[in-house]
């Protein structure tokens, strides 16, 4: 589990794919598509987050966290506290609601002295709820 005392620095090194998809998947599916990323180029099409229920998208994805990702992703904001004053919110809670996505991957930091720049390497963030009929539907009851 990540904690907060994790710096969630954005590696130098990494180039991320133009979208993160945010998906709910069961844990057999998601280790077959690593095997599945695994056995390709290496190079990603997007970056996928899994969750194992829809439940659990919406606890990290509040209206709240979903402004603070746009204007993240809108604008980059020069520190923590710059977007806080930009959104008209309480540092405490924004800088909550960052490290939150940050614990997930979503955001990162760029760190200069101090201050702390929160970034969001993609361009789109894309999320994917399938909602289908059971394999039964379409057949008559027994």
């Amino acid at each position: 589990m990540t904690t907060e005392t994790e710096s969630h620095e954005l590696p130098a090194d990494v180039s991320f794919p133009k979208t993160l998809r945010i998906t709910v998947e069961d844990v057999d599916a998601m280790f077959d598509r690593a095997r599945g990323d695994a056995a390709g180029d290496g190079v990603a099409d997007e970056a996928v987050r899994s969750f194992a229920s829809v439940a659990d998208i919406r606890s990290l994805l509040t209206d709240r966290r979903l402004e603070v990702l746009r204007a993240i992703m809108d604008e980059p904001p020069e520190s923590i506290t710059a977007l806080a004053e930009r959104l008209e919110r309480n540092y405490a809670d924004v800088h909550g609601d960052v490290q939150v996505l940050a614990n997930h991957h979503i955001v990162y930091f760029e760190t200069e002295g101090r201050s702390k720049r929160p970034v969001v390497p993609y361009e789109r963030v894309h999320l994917d709820i399938e909602v289908a009929g059971g394999s039964k539907r379409g057949t008559a009851p027994a």
